[in-house]
Parts: structure tokens; C-alpha cells; sequence
């Protein structure tokens, strides 16, 4: 499987995101050995720490987010997909929902369209972006959507989110669990008996 300039750039970014809690020496090599490697070392890289499966079985990082065995802000799912915050951000509060199957996004159910266009109006009402742009990709032949906000006067520009912002909007974007109303009571017979008491 070659990999193409684009899917090489988002492989190094998710693993360079991977080495941030390295001890700084252990880091710095890392980072220098991960910028260094061509499309051919980081695959032979991948397939040695089971990052992918072997030639010819497939398997990609997104299946590996999506399955939860790559850390991610996930800020909601569905049966479907999986939406997360982008850890090299274009704009603030940039997205992707990422299909659970291994699969391309025309091939995809309905479902994962509707999850991005929940999350972009959910980024409309907490962020107030100009407009927010929803873009269909393939990387790898795994289907994500990217949701971007644009920003009035802010460029478009891919920088590496810090990890405190990504939590801080994680934490702004999350699914709420609602909580359980107690059950009302429609009758007199519903009401628990209260222990006969005597004087």
C-alpha cells in the first residue's frame, strides 16, 4: 500500500502528537527519526508496531481512533462514526468524523453525513465562525470528514493544537449525558406504602 504525500504528512502529525509525553532527550529523537523517514520506512515503521496489519490485510490509523486503541478528544459518535477534534487544526475547533468501518465516505451510511452536520452547527453555535466548511476525504481508503470554521480576518493555517486548548474544547463540544428525570407518579396506587406505625 503507497502511501500518497498527504496520508505520509497526517501519519508523521498523529505520530508526532503520540511523542509528546516523551522524556525531552527520548522526544527529540523521536521526532527527528519520524521527520526523516520516506513513505516506505514509515509503513515498514507502522506494520512493526502493529500501528497497521501486514500488507495486503489493511488497517489504518483512523481505524485505530475510531476503534478507541489511539487516543483522541472524541467529542461525539453514533452508530456509524466517530467525531473527534483534529490535533493539527486549520482554524479553531477543526473536526473530523471518522467512519468505524473501514471504508470510504460515499460507501458510508447517511449517519456519518448527519453526525458532521450536527457537530458543524454545533460549532456555529458555540464558536460563531463566519461560516464552517464540511469536506469529504479518503485516507488510507478509510472515509473522514473534515469540519472546518472559518474565522473572520484568521488565515486557514495547519499548526498543532496544545493539548490543554484541545481538552479545554473537548470539554466545550462533549456529548452531555442528560440526567434521568425522576418518574412520575400518576396515581395512588404508584406511591410506595409507608410502614404501619403504632402509637
Amino acid at each position: 500500500m503507497a502511501l500518497s504525500e498527504e496520508e505520509i504528512a497526517q501519519i508523521k502529525e498523529q505520530l508526532l502528537q503520540q511523542i509528546e509525553k516523551f522524556p525531552d532527550e527520548q522526544r527529540e529523537a523521536a521526532k527527528q527519526q519520524i521527520e526523516a523517514m520516506d513513505g516506505e520506512q514509515l509503513e515498514e515503521f507502522l506494520e512493526k508496531n502493529k500501528l497497521i496489519k501486514q500488507k495486503g490485510e489493511g488497517g489504518c490509523i483512523f481505524c485505530s481512533i475510531a476503534k478507541g486503541e489511539t487516543p483522541s478528544h472524541k467529542i461525539d459518535e453514533n452508530k456509524s462514526a466517530i467525531a473527534v477534534l483534529d490535533i493539527n487544526p486549520l482554524s479553531k475547533a477543526h473536526s473530523l468524523v471518522i467512519t468505524k468501518k473501514h471504508e470510504t465516505t460515499e460507501k458510508s451510511p447517511a449517519s456519518v453525513l448527519s453526525l458532521a452536520k450536527k457537530i458543524a452547527k454545533k460549532l456555529k453555535t458555540k464558536f460563531k465562525p463566519e461560516e464552517v466548511k464540511i469536506e469529504s476525504a479518503s485516507v488510507q481508503g478509510h472515509g473522514i470528514i473534515n469540519i472546518i470554521p472559518i474565522y473572520k480576518d484568521i488565515k486557514l493555517e495547519k499548526k498543532k493544537a496544545e493539548e490543554k486548548e484541545l481538552q479545554e474544547l473537548q470539554e466545550k463540544l462533549k456529548k452531555k449525558e442528560r440526567e434521568k428525570k425522576p418518574k412520575k407518579v400518576k396515581s395512588l396506587e404508584e406511591l410506595p406504602l409507608a410502614p404501619i406505625r403504632m402509637p
